[in-house]
């Protein structure tokens, strides 16, 4: 079942979108959908252009279900300029993959910059177009906020 939601939900923000602009033909908008950048889990040298923010979330112990006793993390968003679509491997027992889906429609992804010296670089971005690669996988542990999160060989500026 979460499959084909994942399956359908391109098609039904197309309809969407029709149904609020109607000066935009539903044939443009799938087209629109159809051209999303598609990437694979687990490949290196993937490059994403976006805004580079930063955002705090609860840590540990509790992750927000304890906020008196929670600890602050300031974690690094890339806002993308386009959506994109990050598909699993298709064997993803056998190729040891981190993605058990397909994530369509992706505007932001957690990066986790790698060593602190390099994640402190990548702070001094923060407010700026940047280019980030990496590897994207899906962000499924507690302190990995988005839906796909990205481990970052390199954020340069735009």
């Amino acid at each position: 079942m979460r499959g084909l939601a994942r399956t359908l939900l391109p098609t039904l923000l197309c309809v969407a979108l029709f149904a609020e602009h109607p000066e935009i033909s539903a044939a443009q908008a799938t087209k629109d959908a159809a051209q999303e950048r598609h990437y694979n889990c687990d490949t290196d040298g993937v490059q994403l252009e976006g805004l580079l923010s930063e955002r705090t979330f609860y840590g540990p112990p509790g992750f927000g279900e304890t906020p008196a006793k929670d600890a602050r993390e300031k974690q690094l968003i890339l806002k993308l300029e386009k959506p994109i679509t990050v598909n699993r491997l298709r064997d993803v027992g056998a190729n040891k993959s981190s993605c058990w889906g397909d994530f369509p429609n992706i505007t932001k992804v957690q990066l986790f910059v790698f060593p602190p010296d390099k994640a402190g670089e990548a702070r001094k971005l923060v407010g700026k177009m940047v280019v980030a690669e990496g590897k994207l996988h899906e962000g499924d542990a507690p302190s990995e906020h988005t839906k796909v999160v990205m481990d970052v060989s390199t954020v340069n500026p735009k």
